[in-house]
Order: C-alpha cells, then structure tokens, then sequence
C-alpha cells in the first residue's frame, strides 16, 4: 500500500512538473514572439508616435485591462478563448515597447529572457531539477544572467541594454518566485482537471 502511494505520488509530481515545464516553454516562446511583433509593428509603423500620444493610452488601458481580467476569471476561460487573449496581449506588450524602446534593444533584451526560459526548462529536465523549486529559480536566474553578459558582450551592447536586460531577468525571477506558490497550486489543479477543462487549457 504504500509502495502504491509512493508511485502515485511520484507520477502526481512527474505530471505536475510537465505542465510547470510547459508553462516555462509557452513563457519563452511568447517572449521571442513578442520580439517578432514588436518588429513587425515598428516595420508597419503601428506605433505610437509620442509617450503622451491617445494610442499610448488605449495600447496600455487595454494591456491592462486584459491583464486584470485575465488575472480573475482565469478558471472560466477555455483554450480558444485563452489563446486568443494570450496573443492579444502579446500584440499590445510589443506595440507599447515598440514604442518606447528601439526595436533591436527589444529583440536583445525579449529574447535573452526567452532563451533563460528555455535553457533552464532544458537544464531542469536534463539533470532532474524540479521546475517549481526555489533551486530552480536560483538556477533560472543565474541562467539568465549569463545570458545576459555573454549576448551583449558579443554584441558590443550600450550601457542601457546591459541595464534593461538584467532588470528583465531579475522581473522575471521576482514575479515567478512572488507566484511560485500560485503555479504550484494551478499545476496540481490543472493535472486533477480534464484535459481540455478551462483550468487545464488556461494554465
């Protein structure tokens, strides 16, 4: 009996960290799409001109206003649906920097914290790390950090680059470490659910 329990929770927390390490995967990928998109809008000049310009407003009252939405009926939304806002606010977090930032500083600093994501998915699964442990993070951001030094060094980045990309990586780190505890509780919510349950689909 308990060698039985021993091996369900052993498949409990394997199913748990594959939905944790699919979280990491999407993160990394919406990172680099939104790279992708914030160059397509600077290219088809879907920007705001000015900070202080009517756009800039609704591009951000709406980045957040789906991100408060998001945030609390998240357990009512199904995959399509999720998929869709998932895409939009990625459309308004690239036009917003687009706006803000040059384009090829977007590409750097998105991109690296794409690439910390996705290492350290690769490196948790490689040497058996689990995706939602305070090892991990640690780990996470070490990674990203390295990252951080080895890209804009090649690069021969300016000082502010350097500085936008660390402050990502440590955003990062901060806002998965403050909601480690929110992932954990969705991922085993999420693995209890049916397969294409709003839970299930949204996480």
């Amino acid at each position: 009996m308990e060698s039985y329990s021993q091996n369900s929770n052993k498949l409990d927390f394997q199913h748990e960290a594959r939905i944790l390490n699919g979280i990491w995967l999407i993160t990394a990928l919406g990172l680099v799409a939104t790279a992708g998109l914030a160059w397509g809008a600077k290219y088809l000049e879907i920007t705001a001109t000015k900070y202080d310009s009517p756009p800039m407003y609704v591009a951000i009252g709406l980045l957040l206003l789906c991100m408060y939405g998001l945030s609390k009926d998240i357990n009512k939304i199904n995959a399509a649906i999720a998929g869709v806002i998932y895409l939009f606010l990625l459309s308004l977090v690239a036009i917003v920097v687009a706006s803000l930032v040059p384009v090829y500083a977007i590409i750097i600093v998105f991109s690296t914290a794409g690439a910390m994501f996705l290492i350290s998915m690769l490196a948790g699964l490689l040497f058996n790390v689990d995706p939602g442990s305070h090892r991990f993070i640690i780990m996470m951001t070490l990674t990203g950090l390295a990252l951080v030094i080895i890209v804009n060094a090649a690069l021969m980045s300016e000082r502010p680059i350097w500085v936008i990309s660390c402050l990502m990586i440590v955003l990062w780190s901060g806002i998965i470490s403050h909601g480690r505890n929110k992932l954990l509780e969705l991922a085993g919510k999420c693995h209890s659910e049916e397969l294409w349950s709003p839970v299930r689909c949204a996480v």
